[in-house]
């Protein structure tokens, strides 16, 4: 795996080192031990994780920039984008959210195995855990999760005014289409729609560059439900 792995890294441009690799590997093992007995992911074959999860995680390597310290990944899942990028950003404090108990007992089982001083794993919902976090993250993670509209409502009040959301969808959609009204109720813009291909399946992947112009409105994210049910 690990040549695969790094065939794939130096495909997508991400620089390594032997440690980073090793703790990718190592997270590697823990999810198929994990997996095995429960369910965290619906990918199971060591390549295909490799691949559609870790290298597609990691095209957001390039978009981190040197004062992005502090990063929410809302509906991790079992850590993807944000474990992956605290294994190859040491020098970033990643916040992994999810509201499902098993994967977040996961995610703390790889945060004491590699020893991840940057990772903080939160078992809730944002709407809960807003409260004392209130715009005070660089950026915002997500991937794949929910509607473009819905995810932005639980995400842009995490976020410092000129911080980005950088979201990572499937191509083909027309989320970017119907999420014009709640950019606009959160004053944040889109900067930039990037389309990128996986190195070995050549699958399609889509980032958009979100910028937060403007401070959020107390109500925002609503009640807990509320922005599933009625999107902005």
């Amino acid at each position: 795996m690990r040549e695969y792995f790094i065939e794939g890294l130096n495909k997508i441009n991400v620089s390594y080192t032997d440690k980073k690799i090793n703790k990718a590997l190592r997270y590697l093992e823990l999810i198929v031990d994990y997996n095995s007995h429960t369910n965290i992911t619906a990918i199971r074959e060591e390549k295909a994780i490799i691949e559609k999860h870790f290298l597609d995680s990691l095209l957001l390597q390039q978009f981190l920039k040197e004062e992005d310290k502090k990063l929410i990944d809302i509906g991790t899942g079992a850590g993807f984008p944000g474990m992956i990028l605290a294994i190859f950003n040491e020098d970033k404090n990643f916040t992994l959210l999810d509201s499902v108990r098993k994967k977040t007992d996961f995610l703390n089982i790889v945060k004491e195995d590699l020893k991840l001083s940057n990772v903080e794993v939160i078992n809730g919902r944002a709407e809960e855990v807003i409260k004392d976090r209130r715009e005070t993250y660089d950026v915002g993670l997500c991937r794949g999760v929910s509607n473009l509209a819905v995810i932005l409502e639980y995400e842009i009040p995490f976020i410092r005014v000129n911080g980005r959301f950088l979201p990572q969808k499937m191509v083909g959609t027309e989320e970017i289409k119907t999420s014009a009204n709640a950019l606009k109720i959160l004053s944040s813009k889109i900067l930039k729609e990037y389309n990128f291909k996986l190195p070995f399946s050549e699958e399609d992947r889509l980032i958009i560059e979100i910028l937060k112009e403007k401070k959020t409105d107390k109500k925002y994210p609503r009640n807990t439900g509320i922005p599933l049910k009625k999107p902005l």
